[in-house]
């Protein structure tokens, strides 16, 4: 995310030439059973006291009264739910080994693992560890949460194959997996660190209002005017593989031109958001495209003029959507699954311009996944959980495979 993020919040230079390519795209799986044995029919939510939700790829993960809900793909063990559940797990389900490490207050997914954060700033993760993302040490999976040795931290962050955590008291960064290393590192140069997003070929942070970005820079995401990659030979649609190409790299932290104060930030492969303290957002990059070598990319910020003022956004793999402070949701880019959360025109994929999404009650917050999106409506004990988009899996947590175009509830068995 990928990740992606609930930013307001997937880098590691020299990942972006090919992180931008990869389509990890899910593959429908006849598998309906929500649990072992239960007949029961799904009964929809409200989960008393649900404050936040976090898709990822192929699973999605909920916080609902300081305990881990996640449904979806089990592969690499990403749930967390011990064994004997069938591939796809279509509801939610509590995480195990949680209950004694005190109430958890974040969450945050990824390609086929996850991490919590204790209120104490301890955290756990469990998953697929391929890419030393879990920060064990090893490359070995965990069917539950595992502790990660590290200072107390403020924040979590997870990313295609790597995790990174703000300090609590220097808002440091540290990360771990692919790029880093098995086990936490400090990220040089980094301190008081407000929000930090690194969605597998740049990053950025955000400081006191100042914005900063470094990494890959091919479709434009470092948003200094400049980007692109460039090919040894003609692109051709019939290629079987890709000619050697050569993707510009920014190796320093770079502020992105004629950006306003901002208050949160938003970033996927190829592109990067930014909302400014009035409630604009500005977007740079390769935005809504499916592939990274599509039209031309924005290399500088821009602002993007349908909006109303916005109260908080969140980035997908190809598209993006964003609240405003009375809880309307708008959506825009990519729609191949339905992500965008509204009927598509036939033929039609790409919406550059925000569309709002209908049917929902007021939105009090926004998660888009790779090629899915979530929200939350109500308060307290009467939140409930939205989602639609790719469904593969499970993982809108509806008790179904079937993908869905607007907001469907998440559902629990009784």
């Amino acid at each position: 995310m990928t990740r992606r993020t609930f930013v307001l919040g997937p880098a590691i230079v020299g990942l972006a030439c090919t992180q931008a390519g990869t389509d990890p795209r899910p593959q429908p799986v006849p598998v309906v059973t929500p649990d072992r044995a239960d007949p029961s029919p799904p009964v929809t939510l409200p989960l008393a006291g649900l404050t936040s939700i976090d898709p990822a790829v192929h699973h999605s993960c909920a916080l609902e009264s300081g305990r881990v809900l996640c449904w979806g793909q089990n592969r690499g063990d990403s749930l967390g739910v011990g064994q004997g559940l069938p591939d796809a797990v279509t509801t939610p389900q509590p995480v195990i080994g949680l209950d004694d490490v005190g109430p958890i207050v974040q969450i945050a997914t990824d390609y086929d693992f996850s991490c919590a954060l204790t209120r104490d700033g301890a955290i756990y993760c469990w998953g697929s560890n391929n890419g030393h993302q879990l920060g064990l040490g090893d490359t070995d999976d965990r069917d539950r949460p595992t502790r990660v040795s590290l200072a107390p931290a403020s924040r979590v962050i997870t990313a295609y194959e790597h995790s990174c955590a703000v300090e609590r008291e220097q808002r440091g960064v540290s990360c771990w997996g692919t790029g880093y290393g098995d086990v936490p590192v400090a990220v040089p140069l980094l301190a008081g660190v407000d929000q930090f997003v690194t969605p597998g070929g740049h990053t950025c942070t955000l400081t006191a209002g100042a914005m900063l970005c470094w990494g890959s820079n091919s479709g434009g995401q470092i948003g200094n005017g400049e980007g692109g990659c460039e090919y040894d030979e003609p692109l051709c649609a019939h290629c079987r593989r890709l000619p050697e190409r050569t993707c510009k790299q920014v190796e320093h932290p770079t502020a992105p031109l004629e950006l306003p104060p901002i208050a949160a930030i938003a970033a996927s492969g190829s592109y990067t958001y930014a909302l400014d303290r009035d409630g604009g957002v500005w977007q740079w990059g390769q935005v809504g495209q499916t592939m990274s070598y599509g039209p031309k990319p924005n290399y500088r910020p821009q602002r993007v003029a349908a909006l109303p003022p916005i109260a908080a956004l969140s980035a997908g793999a190809n598209h993006a959507c964003a609240h405003t402070q009375r809880g309307e949701l708008w959506c825009w880019g990519n729609d191949s699954f339905g992500q965008l959360g509204f009927e598509a025109q036939p033929g039609e994929s790409e919406y550059p311009q925000p569309r709002r999404v209908e049917g929902l009650p007021p939105v009090t917050a926004i998660a888009a996944g790779f090629y899915s999106t979530c929200a939350l409506t109500g308060e307290a004990e009467q939140t409930i959980a939205w989602c639609w988009g790719d469904n593969g899996w499970g993982q809108l947590g509806d008790g179904t495979t079937e993908r869905r175009h607007t907001p469907t509830p998440v559902r629990l068995r009784e």
